[in-house]
């Protein structure tokens, strides 16, 4: 299998754990080749994921991309705000055809903020249909938040954050080159800059990726179907059944700690649910540090702090249907202007 993460150096250590997990839940397969594209990553940070891939005799490869990110930074200036750290490094997956090696003809991307808890095999040989070029979970986002896209209104909003690459039909369809000229004559600043791209260009060529292998934090955070139906107006077209998200819950491949719903694992403060089992990874992790863990708070907003409290004391409907309505307002003031 390919894998592909992008990192700049405040990424680094949610790499390390994420490739960590990717190693001990991928164990019967026989090749993994880890390809790092790199914004920035220093020495330091290299040789400690250097060390988990050795530790599992994994191979990895380091693609310097600083290039490609300064190249997008002539044509937008909206990079990713991670936690007030912004980043262009994303786009970088738009040039994946011209950055790994001639002989990769597919490749599985993966966020770092991730945990692999499966096997993803099977994820990593879908078969896409003839007229797509990627495949995407969807996404859990309000569906009003579509209207503010320049998009077929009845498609999927699909997440980035896990992305199953054919990279000869990637290259085929031009899509780097469609994707920045929409950048340059339509629109560039889009509020998820490389994700909004991605629905917005190529909408009609993304294969539906089962949702266990992107299982992003809002689910957990309205705990059931029909909570999570409210909160973001989904339906089975624009989402997954029921049956196909409840054995996403039951046995997720890969979770994904997404979103502002709970503040993130990795911190000391953190009230995600799933916040042991990401310790047991980073604790056994290069980059994990008792005293930087420990020293380590994340200052939520008051919107962080009033859906934990919501996810707490309301029974999961009633929430989804109270979060469904703030979210929906909250988008049409921002987005819409209604």
């Amino acid at each position: 299998m390919n894998i592909v993460y992008a990192s700049d150096d405040n990424y680094a250590f949610l790499a390390g754990v994420s490739m960590e997990s990717l190693f001990i839940s991928n164990k019967s397969v026989d090749i993994i080749s880890v390809y790092i594209l790199d914004d920035g990553i220093s020495d330091v940070n290299k040789d400690k994921l250097k060390s988990i891939s050795q530790k599992y005799g994994r191979n990895i490869l380091f693609i310097d991309i600083r290039s490609f990110s300064d190249e997008m930074r002539k044509h937008t200036s909206v990079g990713f705000n991670y936690e007030g750290k912004m980043s262009f490094t994303a786009y970088a997956r738009f040039f994946i055809d011209d950055v790994l090696p001639a002989s990769v003809d597919r490749a599985l991307y993966i966020d770092c903020d991730t945990l692999i808890v499966a096997g993803i095999e099977e994820a990593y040989n879908v078969s896409l249909s003839d007229d797509c070029v990627i495949s995407m979970a969807v996404d859990c986002t309000q569906r009003e938040y579509v209207k503010s896209l320049d998009m077929k209104q009845d498609n999927n909003y699909y997440n980035s954050g896990v992305i199953l690459f054919d990279i000869a039909r990637w290259r085929d369809k031009k899509c780097r080159q469609r994707i920045i000229s929409h950048m340059q004559n339509v629109r560039s600043d889009y509020p998820l800059p490389d994700q909004d791209l991605l629905n917005v260009v190529l909408g009609d060529e993304i294969y539906k990726l089962p949702l266990k292998y992107n299982v992003q934090s809002p689910n957990y955070m309205y705990k059931t179907y029909a909570s999570i139906c409210s909160a973001y107006s989904l339906d089975e077209r624009h989402y997954y059944d029921r049956n196909a998200w409840e054995e996403a819950m039951n046995n997720p491949a890969i979770i994904h700690f997404s979103g502002a719903s709970f503040i993130r694992p990795w911190y000391h403060n953190s009230n995600h649910p799933l916040k042991r089992l990401y310790l047991g990874y980073y604790e056994q992790n290069a980059f994990y540090s008792k005293d930087d863990y420990n020293n380590s708070y994340f200052n939520a907003n008051s919107s962080v702090k009033i859906r934990y409290i919501m996810y707490k004391v309301l029974i999961p409907f009633i929430n989804g249907i109270i979060s469904g309505y703030c979210l929906k307002k909250w988008i049409q003031k921002q987005y819409l202007k209604k």
